[in-house]
Formats: C-alpha cells, structure tokens, sequence
C-alpha cells in the first residue's frame, strides 16, 4: 500500500465511478481499476462493489475513505513543512483576526524586528473559523484567534489579550452624547453584526441581546471589525466591537461601554501554534510573545481603555 493506491481509492469513492475519476486522476481506467484491486488485496478487504448499475462503498470502504483522507492531508503537510524547512528557514507566515492590529500584534511585530531583523513576515488576516484548516495544514506558522474557537485542535495557545466589549455607535447621532449605553438601547437601532455562522462559539451578537431579552434590527452585515466602524462612521448602524478597537481613532465613532453586557462575554485574544510543527523562527517569536505579555500585564485586564474612560467623563 502507497499514497498512490490511496489517491486513487479517494477519487473513485468522491466519484463513485471509475470513468470520471479516472479523467480527474489524468490516467487510463484499467490501470486505475488494477490499483483499487491491489489495495484491496494488501488491506484483505474489498473497499467497492461494483455493479451495472455503479460502484457503492462497502462499510470497509467507508471507513477506509475517512482514514485515507487523513493520511493524505498529513502527508502533504510533511512536504509542506520539510520544503519550508529547507528553503525558507528565515520565513515566518502569521494569521490573524482584524482586532489583533488594535495593540498586540503591532507591540509584537515590532519587538520581534529589534532582534530578528533578518526575518520576513507574512501577515493573513482571516477570521478565526478561517484560520484553525490552515494551521493543521501547516500553511500558518502562528495565528491569532479569538478565544472562543472551538476548532483549536493539537495545537498549544496563548491568551495575550482581553478587553470588554464595546459599543460603536456614529459620532454625530444621539446616542453619541451618552456616556454608556444598554443593550435594549441598541437594540432599537439599526445595527451591524457579522453573519452569525462566521461568528465564534460564544461571541455571536444574538448571545449578547437574548441575556438582555432582547432582540437586534440587524439592517447590515460585516464579517470585519475595521469593515463594521467605517459602515459606524457613515451613520449606517451601530455595532458591537473589542474594546481595544477604542485606541484606534476612528472618524465619526464613538466607543460606549455596555451596562448590561454580562460579566462572563469579554474580548479574548489567543494566539495558536503547532508545537510539533514549529520552526526555530516561529519558536522564538513565542518567546518574545510571552516576555510581552510578562511584562504588560495590564493587557489581560478586562477594563475599558483609558482614552475610553476620559472620553466618557468628559461626555458626563
């Protein structure tokens, strides 16, 4: 047994006919059928039934397909990661959600640079749900989710960030004029939320507004923060965005805290790697990551930011 007999074993159970797998795979039918028959003699099983009427999976076969799939995946990422190895030694790949760019991530890049100048950093910004694949294939060496994910898998993490959440609503409405606001309020207004299939596990608005029993007139979707505070700045709607979004100076915004946001619904940053996975490049960028957080602990505290609370004193 080979990749090659199981590649070819995938494409006919995807295909469930030999013809067109055969045209995917590029090769001729018999030698296609030839190598199903050798790997079924090396399993001692049969993986196929073959009829006039087509070709069905057995329940070996099933079972089979699921495990090959896997086999595959693992093999390809060995190549990825010996290649990478080999030629790009001074490579670092980073993923990452909108909200990083806020603090942590510019601090890190930043002191990474003053000692690890020779490295080239790629930066992919995806949500979270978009970024675990790509991880447990090895096309990102470090990622940045938020702390609700529940797709993080044989990998290990890192809470770097946390902040409460905060509502964003146009600079020139209202609500502006307040120095905080519930979530009944908002509530009432048009409003900006991401699709609630792209949202993380706990982190969906809809959460937010039912523990007040209250339900949001969604009149705009937005899959990205920065994407949400510029429909905010154009009067489009309110949102609900990461606290640490206040240091960033957005025209026609203001940041209000939420009175009646649950205490247990907070802004957490997580940054993920594969430690069986992990270049010395990548590994040394963790180690600056933890000196960071070591030495700014005030990053992990959930209060709003201090340019946030000045504002509000002076809207009292």
């Amino acid at each position: 047994m080979d990749l090659r007999h199981m590649r070819h074993f995938v494409a006919v159970a995807e295909e469930l006919h030999f013809g067109r797998a055969a045209l995917r795979l590029n090769i001729a039918q018999p030698p296609l059928s030839q190598s199903i028959q050798r790997l079924e003699l090396d399993l001692g099983v049969s993986l196929l039934n073959r009829s006039r009427r087509g070709v069905e999976m057995t329940d070996a076969g099933r079972a089979f397909l699921v495990e090959a799939r896997r086999t595959l995946i693992q093999a390809e990422l060995s190549r990825k990661v010996a290649r990478r190895a080999a030629e790009h030694k001074d490579e670092l790949r980073i993923s990452f959600v909108g909200p990083a760019l806020y603090r942590f991530l510019p601090q890190l890049l930043a002191t990474c640079r003053e000692t690890h100048r020779h490295v080239n950093t790629l930066l992919y910004e995806k949500s979270s749900p978009e970024q675990m694949p790509g991880m447990l294939a090895g096309e990102f060496d470090i990622g940045f989710v938020t702390a609700a994910t529940d797709q993080i898998e044989r990998c290990e993490s890192l809470l770097v960030e946390r902040s409460a959440f905060l509502a964003a609503v146009p600079g020139d409405s209202a609500l502006a004029r307040h120095a905080s606001v519930s979530l009944a309020t908002l509530a009432e207004q048009d409003f900006i939320s991401a699709p609630r299939k792209l949202a993380p596990q706990g982190y969906d608005v809809l959460s937010m507004f039912k523990s007040a029993g209250v339900i949001p007139r969604v009149t705009q979707e937005a899959t990205q923060t920065n994407t949400t505070l510029s429909l905010v700045s154009v009067g489009l709607g309110c949102g609900i965005v990461a606290g640490t979004a206040a240091l960033r100076q957005t025209p026609n915004v203001t940041f209000l805290p939420i009175t009646d946001m649950p205490a247990y619904m907070r802004w957490e940053l997580v940054m993920v790697w594969r430690p069986d996975h992990l270049s010395a490049t990548a590994a040394a960028f963790v180690e600056v990551a933890k000196s960071l957080i070591a030495a700014h602990p005030e990053w992990l505290d959930v209060a709003p930011p201090i340019n946030l609370i000045t504002a509000a004193e002076a809207r009292q």
